[in-house]
C-alpha cells in the first residue's frame, strides 16, 4: 500500500500518437493503431479511469488486432521496488503461474521511461471482473499460494514491515486530510501492541519471504479455470502472510463503491466466516501455514486493517465522522481472524 502523498493529478487521457510511436520503437512492435481507455467484460464496459485512479493505464491495439496493456508505474513505487516487482513477475510467468507476461524493450529493460514517468507493457489477459462467488475467492487464494510457494531469484529489494507500514500510514493521514487524533492514537497504540506480540511469535523469521502487497479483488482477472494476479507495484520482501491477511479483509469484510477500488463510505463488517473459509481453505490446500505464520496472521491482519482505514481516510472514501468506528473495527480484526483460523484451519 502507498505510504507517500499522491502528487497532483494530471489528465488521465494524456496519451497521444507520439507516445504510440515511441512505444512501438522502444519495444519493436511495429504499427500500433491506438489506445483503448476501457475494459470490456461481457456486457459491461468500464472506463479504466473510473475503475482505478492510482496511475494511468491503457489497452493498446496493434494493426493485427492483438492487444497489450500499458501501465504507468505509481508515484510511490521506488526504483528498487520496480526492479524486484518486474523480476518476480517475470520469473512467475516463466514458472507457469497465472501472471501476465512482461514485455521487454529492444534494450532488454522490463520498463520504459518517458516524460519523467516509467511504464510497463504486458500481454493483455482476457477475463472477467470479480463476481463475489466462492469459486472466485478460491481461485484468488490458489493463485496467491502458488505465487508464495514458487521459488524466485530476485533482487534483494526493499523490505517492508506491516506494522511499521501501518504506523507510517497513521503518521501520514493527518497531513493529507484532517482526522480525529483520538482515532489515530487508538490505532497507533494497537499497532505497537501487535508488533510486540508478533516479534515474540516469530515475525522476524518470516522477513525473507516475498509479498505481492495488494491482494484485493480488483487485482485479479478471473477465468473459468484460474485467477490471474496483476499489479505488482507494492511487491517487497516481508512475510507472505500479509497477502493472506489483506485478501481475507478485502474479499470478506471491506465494502467497495460498486466495482471500483474506492471504499464505500461505511464501516466494514466483521469478517464473513464462509467467505473467509473459501480463501483460507483453498490457500492452505496449496501452501500450509507454518506455526509462526499462524501465530502472526491475525496480528498482521490488524496492521493491514489500520493501513486500509488510513488509506480510505486519506483518499476521502471514508467520511471524517466514521474515523472512531473505523479504528474500532481495525482494532477488532486480530480477534476476528484468530477465531476464523481456529474454525476453518484447526
Amino acid at each position: 500500500m502507498p505510504i507517500s502523498a499522491k502528487p497532483d493529478r494530471y489528465g488521465f487521457f494524456a496519451f497521444d500518437g507520439g507516445l504510440l510511436h515511441q512505444l512501438s520503437d522502444a519495444y519493436g512492435l511495429g504499427p500500433l493503431t491506438g489506445f483503448r481507455p476501457v475494459l470490456l467484460d461481457g456486457g459491461h464496459v468500464t472506463l479504466i479511469d473510473i475503475r482505478s485512479q492510482t496511475s494511468r493505464k491503457m489497452v493498446i491495439e496493434a494493426t493485427d488486432g492483438s492487444r497489450l496493456f500499458l501501465k504507468q508505474i505509481p508515484w510511490y513505487c521506488e526504483p528498487d521496488t520496480l526492479a524486484l516487482a518486474t523480476a518476480w513477475q517475470t520469473q512467475a510467468t516463466a514458472a507457469g503461474l497465472p501472471v501476465p507476461r512482461i514485455l521487454r524493450t529492444t534494450g532488454g529493460s522490463a520498463w520504459y521511461d518517458i516524460g519523467g514517468s516509467s511504464f510497463t507493457l504486458t500481454e493483455y489477459v482476457p477475463g472477467r471482473r470479480y463476481t463475489g462467488t466462492p469459486r472466485d475467492r478460491a481461485q484468488a487464494a490458489r493463485t496467491m499460494a502458488l505465487l508464495h510457494s514458487t521459488p524466485a531469484e530476485v533482487p534483494t529489494g526493499p523490505a517492508e514491515d506491516a506494522f511499521a507500514g501501518a504506523l507510517q500510514h497513521i503518521a501520514l493521514a493527518p497531513d493529507i486530510r484532517p482526522a480525529p487524533a483520538a482515532a489515530l492514537d487508538l490505532m497507533r497504540h494497537a499497532v505497537r501492541f501487535w508488533a510486540a506480540q508478533a516479534a515474540v511469535s516469530g515475525w522476524g523469521s518470516l522477513a525473507g519471504q516475498l509479498t505481492h502487497g495488494d491482494t484485493n479483488p480488483w487485482n485479479l482477472i478471473y477465468t473459468d479455470t484460474a485467477a490471474g494476479l496483476i499489479d505488482f507495484d507494492n511487491a517487497h520482501r516481508g512475510p507472505s502472510l500479509r497477502d493472506v491477511a489483506e485478501a481475507v479483509l478485502s474479499f470478506c469484510s471491506v465494502r467497495y463503491r460498486q466495482d471500483t477500488t474506492n471504499f464505500a463510505p461505511s464501516v466494514p463488517g466483521r469478517i464473513d466466516r464462509d467467505q473467509a473459509a473459501d480463501i483460507l481453505t483453498a490457500y492452505t490446500q496449496v501452501r500450509a501455514l507454518a506455526p509462526a505464520e499462524r501465530a502472526c496472521l491475525p496480528l498482521a491482519g490488524g496492521a493491514v486493517a489500520v493501513g486500509l482505514v488510513c488509506l480510505g481516510l486519506m483518499r476521502g472514501d471514508y467520511p471524517h465522522d466514521l474515523a472512531h468506528d473505523l479504528a474500532m473495527w481495525a482494532a477488532g480484526v486480530p480477534d476476528d481472524m484468530t477465531r476464523l483460523l481456529a474454525e476453518v484451519c484447526p
